[in-house]
């Protein structure tokens, strides 16, 4: 398995399109391609096109482990593409993680 991270700590600088665009060509050369969005904005989660769901899992359920990791992963509609969501209840993560 191969790990691909897109980081900054700076807004507007296209870790997000990169992040989709590397995703879904890798997905349509075949690759099984997780993504994970760990943005409170959620704009990865917007423009792979999945609409979250009330008390559907999402990355703060899995970092806070109330659901098995699986449980947080979504099928898309392009194949070979998967996605644990973000939402705006992500920002709660950071509060999480400090109190460890």
């Amino acid at each position: 398995m191969k790990t691909v991270s897109c980081l900054s700590l700076s807004g507007g600088q296209g870790k997000t399109s990169v992040s989709l665009l590397l995703g879904r060509l890798l997905a349509d050369r075949g690759q099984k391609v997780l993504m994970v969005d760990a943005d409170p904005q959620a704009n990865l989660t917007f423009y792979l096109g999945h609409d979250v769901k009330a008390n559907e899992p999402t990355l703060l359920e899995v970092l806070k482990r109330q659901v098995e990791t699986a449980d947080g992963i979504y099928p898309l509609t392009a194949a070979n593409l998967f996605l644990i969501p973000a939402d705006e209840g992500l920002h709660k993560a950071q509060e999480y993680l400090a109190a460890g």
